[in-house]
């Protein structure tokens, strides 16, 4: 199977084999992505280091051929012969091309330190669209530094959601607020500008209002250089306006950074920028994404939304997997004991039954109990160490769910 994939996800869970194709010379590495990107680093660093030594091996030869041909003018004619050799080597080790790497971006977010408990109240909010009900009743708390991944399936209602944090629209009911010392920054999914007939650095000028130096100088951090700065912005790609809109969000001090599919238009290049540029910014964090690599990689809570509920959960988006397929198995499991309830009537009594009552109940507790710590951590959001005895705690918590679930499944069979 051949597969091409900007989804970096994907490719680590499938391929063995990854092949770069870079100035028409294909690459071989054998690994997924993960392996590849950080071999694809040591061969350039391997080669880089080769390059410096034939170059510092170059200037020694070119300095004894020198002398060399001095001395043999001075009347040793047979030096020239040892000369000429040394600048056949050099010849060959001219050969040798410096290695390249693709331009990086060097902006970073600029970030302001947030004072306060609460970045986002979300109480009772509920929207519909016509007929359309997206959701209902969501309440929600953010506070200062989180890190939320907002999934689900196309058409329920995420980007919506953004938007009426963003007070770009109103709720049918309930309210949204943002803590009075929050400044947020937004990156739409669908990018546009106002003026798409001005260029690259007079968008700059006009929409940020910085001087010409600066414009250029923000532009090139971002990758826009030389002519580049005179396109106008109605003829740049999805990738390039998501790249434009985030060169001028990064000027902003900023610290409630919102994000609608970040990484939709982009490369894997460009994408890597991304990640290095949000690895850097400090504060709350809230973004919509279906690029699993960037979601595992940034999320400490998960909020998917499906049938108009959101479920909450704390932790990365590989646990959050691992906490779906554990619910999704229960859930089965719960079916089948209901139908085979129905088809037998008159239930046998007996200590299986009493033991599988019993873990039921145990499993309510610990489910309750696990409830409770995550609104415990919503209380100690600036207390790190509190929030790691919370983690364990949950952690411990977390491991006798699980045996009570295989437990319980072993007695409903």
């Amino acid at each position: 199977m051949l597969a091409i994939s900007h989804d970096r996800f994907f490719l680590d869970r499938i391929a063995q084999r990854c092949i770069e194709i870079n100035d028409g010379k294909a690459e071989f590495y054998s690994g997924g992505y993960s392996f590849y990107a950080v071999e694809r680093q040591k061969r350039f660093e391997e080669k880089l280091r080769k390059y410096e030594k034939d170059q510092a091996k170059i200037e020694q030869l070119t300095r004894a051929a020198e002398q060399m041909h001095l001395w043999a003018f001075m009347g040793n004619d047979k030096l020239h012969k040892r000369a000429f050799s040394m600048e056949k080597r050099i010849a060959k080790l001219e050969q040798t091309e410096r290695p390249t790497q693709a331009k990086k971006l060097t902006a970073k977010f600029s970030a302001e330190s947030f004072n306060g408990d609460e970045v986002l109240v979300c109480e009772g909010v509920s929207k519909s669209f016509g007929e359309k009900k997206l959701f209902s009743n969501l309440s929600l708390k953010v506070t200062g530094r989180e890190r939320i991944s907002l999934i689900g399936d196309n058409g329920t209602g995420k980007s919506t959601l953004v938007k009426l944090i963003m007070q770009k629209e109103l709720p049918d009911s309930g309210y949204l607020y943002l803590g009075p010392s929050v400044r947020p920054a937004y990156l739409p999914q669908i990018i546009s500008f106002d003026h798409p007939e001005r260029s690259l650095v007079d968008t700059m000028l006009y929409d940020c209002r910085c001087q010409p130096q600066e414009a250029r100088d923000r532009l090139g951090a971002f990758g826009f250089r030389g002519e580049d700065v005179f396109t106008p912005v109605g003829a740049l790609s999805g990738g390039e306006k998501s790249r434009l809109r985030l060169c001028m969000l990064m000027g902003s001090d900023i610290n409630f950074l919102i994000l609608d599919e970040p990484t939709n238009h982009l490369d894997i290049a460009s994408r890597e920028w991304m990640e290095d540029a949000v690895s850097q910014y400090p504060e709350a964090l809230l973004f919509v994404s279906h690029d699993r690599y960037f979601i595992e990689k940034f999320a400490t809570r998960i909020w998917y939304l499906e049938n108009g509920k959101i479920t909450d959960y704390r932790g990365s988006y590989s646990e959050f997997r691992e906490y779906m397929a554990r619910q999704q198995v229960f859930n089965q499991t719960a079916k089948q004991e209901v139908k085979k309830k129905e088809s037998q009537p008159k239930k046998k009594s007996g200590s299986s039954e009493k033991q599988r009552l019993k873990l039921e109940r145990e499993i309510a507790k610990l489910e309750e109990q696990l409830s409770e710590l995550d609104k415990l951590a919503e209380s100690y959001s600036t207390d790190y160490e509190k929030l790691m005895e919370i983690d364990s705690e949950k952690e411990s918590l977390n491991d006798k769910l699980l045996e009570a679930y295989e437990s319980w499944e072993v007695l409903a069979e």
